[in-house]
Formats: structure tokens, C-alpha cells, sequence
């Protein structure tokens, strides 16, 4: 095994394993080329799997600020219309803090109006 910076190069050293038979040592570097080959698809499909899980958080945060948008534009919409919005400022209905995954957005109103 021949070692790299990120990655691992195998190849079979023959030399000391067999001497004569130059089928066996054909099959190893065949199987040593094979081995590569499969990690060199492993490593692509990690690496594809990561960007696609960037791209995923990405989506997630603007999802996240989208939903403050329309919790704030909600707010706002239904204080001015019924005096709702007695509720003190800086408080944020249940699904804004902590876990900002669960909620739906267009329904988590913390002003005890009947939106």
C-alpha cells in the first residue's frame, strides 16, 4: 500500500509474494486496479453527497429566515387590525426559539389571536 496526502494507492507488492507465476501477479495488479477504481467511486459519491448536504443547509436557512418574514408580517397584519400584539417584545412563539425545525410557519403566532 502505497500512502498519499487524502487518499490510499494500493499495489500489491508481488515481489516478495510470488516470483513465477506471472498469472498471479497479473491477477493481483488487476485486483489492485479494480480496488481503486471502487474507492476513486466512493470518493466522488462522498464528495458529491457533501455539496448536496451544503446545498441542503443553505436552502434550510433561507427556508428558516422566510419564516420569520411571515411570523413577523403575520404579526404585524393581525396587531394592527384587532389589537392584537399584547404580547411583550422580543417574545417569540414556541417554534422560533430553540428547535427553529418544527412549527409551521404560517401558524406559529404567539399573540393569542385566532390566526
Amino acid at each position: 500500500v502505497r500512502g498519499g496526502d487524502e487518499e490510499n494507492w494500493y499495489e500489491t507488492d508481488l515481489e516478495t509474494l510470488f516470483t513465477e507465476d506471472d498469472e498471479v501477479k497479473e491477477f493481483f495488479v488487476r485486483l489492485d486496479e479494480q480496488l481503486n477504481k471502487v474507492n476513486q467511486f466512493y470518493r466522488t459519491k462522498e464528495a458529491e453527497f457533501l455539496e448536496r448536504g451544503e446545498i441542503l443547509n443553505k436552502q434550510l436557512h433561507i427556508l428558516l429566515d422566510l419564516k420569520r418574514v411571515l411570523h413577523e408580517r403575520h404579526r404585524k397584519m393581525y396587531s394592527s387590525k384587532s389589537g392584537c400584539g399584547t404580547s411583550p417584545p422580543g417574545s417569540m412563539s414556541p417554534s422560533l426559539r430553540g428547535s427553529e425545525f418544527t412549527g409551521n410557519p404560517l401558524t406559529s403566532c404567539s399573540c393569542r389571536c385566532s390566526c
